[in-house]
């Protein structure tokens, strides 16, 4: 080809190479937005496990506070609940 501006099969494949390329990198960053909000909610759902484990254990915390085979200085200083004895 002696004129550089003639138009062939070379430049219309290059430019069916660019429209191939910039097809796949939009379907990329779509791909990456959703593994992003998918790894987002992966970290709320570890995240709502731990917390449903840490009340779970503090069920059972919370019901040995009032247990009568504790030690003294554990329940001294509480409040006594509403119909419950001194001696309780």
């Amino acid at each position: 080809m002696t004129d550089p501006w003639a138009f062939g099969w070379t430049q219309l494949l290059t430019i069916i190479g660019l429209l191939i390329t910039i097809g796949i990198a939009v379907g990329g960053f779509r791909s990456f937005g959703r593994w992003r909000r998918e790894r987002i909610e992966e970290r709320r759902i570890d995240i709502a496990f731990d917390v449903l484990s840490i009340a779970h254990e503090s069920k059972f915390v919370f019901g040995r506070i009032r247990d009568p085979n504790g030690f003294e200085g554990e329940w001294k200083n509480m409040p006594a609940k509403e119909g419950e004895s001194e001696t309780r």
